[in-house]
């Protein structure tokens, strides 16, 4: 995979996962539970604290995004300090 693939796949699930992560926060924490009679009874918790609000799997998404840029950079700082040893 070359390093611009490895930045372009790196930005794009730091956006979603960002993007899932504030839109999960701004939803409210809600429990659904399917009943016997093929309904569904919705339970809102206003107590979550915040850890128990913010964590999906955007969370994930956005550190495996962030290291892939993370990567992708200093692999291309690496490659160009050694073309120019090369050439001094």
């Amino acid at each position: 995979m070359s390093r611009a693939q490895q930045m372009a796949i790196g930005l794009l699930l730091m956006a979603l996962g960002g993007l899932k992560t504030w839109l999960h926060m701004g939803s409210i924490p809600m429990l659904a539970l399917p009943t016997c009679t093929g309904k569904t009874v919705y339970i809102v918790s206003h107590q979550a604290s915040w850890f128990e609000q913010a964590h999906c799997w955007g969370c994930y998404a956005l550190l495996a995004g962030a290291l892939f840029v993370i990567h992708a950079s200093v692999c291309q700082v690496l490659k160009r300090r050694s073309v120019a040893l090369i050439t001094d």
